[in-house]
């Protein structure tokens, strides 16, 4: 209980972005957590892969405008197709600059 009353009521964003800038990294994590890390990292790589893949050939399909898959779509339902069209679009962008931050 001692230690919690040095603690301070309140601290500015600055001097908690100084300290989480200067922290030193924590060398605690044993060989277990660093192998379950390194699957959890694997099995999001492959999620983010099969979904890229698949957004990609949606995305061939839905701009083919194949007339015989739209013909009888009204034109509230065509207008949500190309919403969403440029919304995968834009999360493929993401998705780009993700890995473009990852590599580094």
């Amino acid at each position: 209980m001692s230690e919690s009353n040095s603690l301070p009521q309140s601290i500015s964003h600055k001097k908690l972005s100084f300290l989480m800038l200067n922290a030193q990294k924590d060398k605690s994590l044993g060989v277990e957590e660093n192998v379950e890390f390194d699957t959890e990292r694997e099995q999001f790589q492959i999620a983010i892969n099969n979904w890229h893949e698949s957004t990609i050939e949606l995305l061939k399909k839905v701009s083919s405008k194949n007339e015989n898959l739209l013909k009888d779509k009204s034109s509230n339902s065509l207008m949500a197709l190309g919403a969403m069209e440029v919304h995968l679009n834009m999360a493929l962008q993401a998705l780009k600059a993700f890995k473009n931050d990852e590599s580094k």
